[in-house]
């Protein structure tokens, strides 16, 4: 099998990094900050965490100059460290780009990459026995007055939080037909009985009849952003925007009006299933519907995706939660938003198909055997548990970190393709061209000056939405007169909705006086230019 990661493969004697094959957090830090300040690429500090650590954003552009960006974002929920180990060989991938294709990439676009908002996690994850989604701040999960008082436990000393298993009559789970080892909810329309009740490995340390529900993890940034946000939701945060994580993504985003679209790469999707336009959530007080020309935006961003990923097979459907960062990023930012998992695992049948079973559990139990996966399916072993002294328990099963992380060589073919979408969608977002002013003199040094726009891009300069948030930067003209002169008809400063893809805008002035006239048309997120008109 193949292993690259930019160079650093040393394997942790920790049980769980070694299975993946993970980079240590000090080898991530050490690959975000050794990007150069030179050329094509420079590195900074957007802020940082609750547990100090620094968040750092990767730009890919030419210059310096503000030009419509993309932003590609991962690394927010903890238990998805493979998006941050995607996102670095996304980083490399696209820096491997012939050198006259990455010019013309960037020539009037730039991609910005956060790898890792949420540095707390994995650091703290490297170095112990199970992924946790939070930050570094230690809350309440159960609201119960104490602070991380049941954690998950390992019983069999396996270095491996995984599942447990207890023997019962009313139990919902029985074992898989075809492995020993797995255990599926009994189907009660077939009349199916379960043998077992299934928790996480551990113990009910204070005695709610849960498990590892309160231990070490903090807040999940993203349940903690502000739009759909759920304040008594475990690892929500104590309000919306609590954490200096959430802030600094935010904050990162107002400060860079260019930024037009945002990919996250992360436990959500609306690239293989786009957004569906519901008429009564869109036209509520608060919006929770896309618009219907965002929706089939998201429809024609979805077909690319589709054409660049059909060799991964089908994607799962995942569902966002409340207080996420995509959906954020769209309601209150005011930005494209799309999101992908970046892996899913995928099995294919004997004629090269794509396998359409519908059953995420079976897909993933299959892909599992295939590949051979180590550790991701364990064996199950008895053993003695306080909470149930007269029932057999078993610890094994599924180790949930594999479902949407694999072992790091299984990342390449998906960034690859994914790599290829990520151009596309760049070379999609909207363009403006500018024609060169019409000046028509009408006598008495009165002149007409008119101005034609034209949306070259296949994306609009925006989307819908953002016209009813008012601190997104909408687009304007701005025509800047010497004190001789006088406008007879239009405005200095005039706002416009959103230019399509295809539209063109003819913007017109009547001005009394000779002279030099600026004009600045546009808007950051489809580039703005500067004319010079002499009247």
């Amino acid at each position: 099998m193949k292993k690259t990661f930019l160079g650093l493969l040393l394997i942790s004697p920790l049980l769980s990094l070694a299975q993946l094959k993970y980079p240590s957090y000090a080898e991530v830090q050490s690959s975000i900050s050794g990007y150069s300040t030179k050329g094509l690429v420079s590195q900074t500090v957007i802020g940082k965490s609750y547990g100090n650590e620094n968040i750092s954003v990767i730009k890919l552009q030419l210059d310096e100059k503000p030009k419509p960006t993309l932003l590609v974002v991962a690394g927010i929920d903890g238990k998805h460290p493979a998006g941050t180990i995607a996102s670095l060989q996304l980083t490399k991938q696209i820096l491997a780009l012939p050198k006259d294709s990455l010019q013309a990439l960037l020539k009037d676009k730039s991609i910005w990459i956060i790898p890792l908002v949420n540095p707390d996690a994995y650091k703290r994850n490297s170095s112990t026995k199970q992924w946790l989604s939070g930050n570094s701040r230690k809350i309440d999960n159960d609201r119960d007055g104490r602070l991380d008082e049941d954690p998950a436990k390992d019983l069999n000393g396996d270095g491996i939080i995984s599942q447990m298993r207890v023997e019962s009559p009313i139990g919902n789970f029985k074992v898989h037909k075809d492995n020993p080892n797995l255990l599926v909810a009994a189907d009660k329309s077939k009349a199916e009985k379960g043998n077992y009740i299934v928790f996480p490995e551990g113990i009910d340390q204070d005695f709610d009849g849960r498990y590892g529900e309160d231990g070490e993890g903090g807040v999940n940034i993203d349940r903690n952003f502000t739009f759909d946000y759920h304040a008594f939701l475990a690892e929500s945060g104590d309000y919306a925007a609590s954490e200096p994580e959430t802030r600094a993504l935010v904050d990162f985003i107002f400060a860079n009006p260019q930024i037009a679209s945002v990919l996250h790469i992360g436990l959500a999707n609306n690239l293989s299933e786009p957004e569906r336009y519901d008429a009564r959530a869109a036209n509520e007080r608060i919006v929770k519907s896309w618009s219907v020309n965002d929706v089939e935006m998201s429809k024609y961003i979805s077909t690319i995706y589709k054409e660049h990923t059909k060799s991964l097979g089908e994607a799962s459907k995942m569902v966002s939660s409340p207080g996420n960062f995509s959906n954020t990023a769209y309601y209150h930012l005011g930005k494209f938003s799309f999101s992908t998992p970046l892996w899913w695992p995928s099995v294919t049948d004997s004629t090269k198909n794509t396998n359409k079973t519908t059953d995420a559990n079976e897909t993933f139990y299959k892909w599992v055997n295939i590949n051979n996966v180590q550790g991701a399916i364990l064996p199950w072993s008895k053993v003695n548990h306080p909470d149930f002294s007269n029932q057999n328990v078993e610890v094994g099963g599924v180790v949930d970190i594999f479902r949407n992380n694999p072992p790091v060589e299984f990342l390449e073919t998906s960034v690859q393709a994914h790599t290829g979408f990520v151009v596309k969608l760049l070379e999609n977002m909207a363009k403006l061209v500018f024609s060169t002013p019409k000046v028509t003199s009408l006598g008495d040094d009165i002149y007409r000056v008119e101005l034609s726009v034209m949306n070259v891009g296949n994306m609009p300069t925006y989307p819908e939405i953002a016209d009813r948030i008012r601190f997104v930067s909408r687009f304007k003209t701005v025509c800047d007169l010497q004190s001789n002169q006088q406008f007879l008809s239009g405005k200095r400063l005039q706002l416009y909705s959103a230019l399509g893809a295809g539209d063109s805008k003819t913007f017109s002035w009547l001005i009394k006086g000779k002279g030099a006239v600026k004009i600045q048309a546009g808007c950051p997120t489809s580039g703005e230019q500067q004319i010079e008109v002499k009247l």
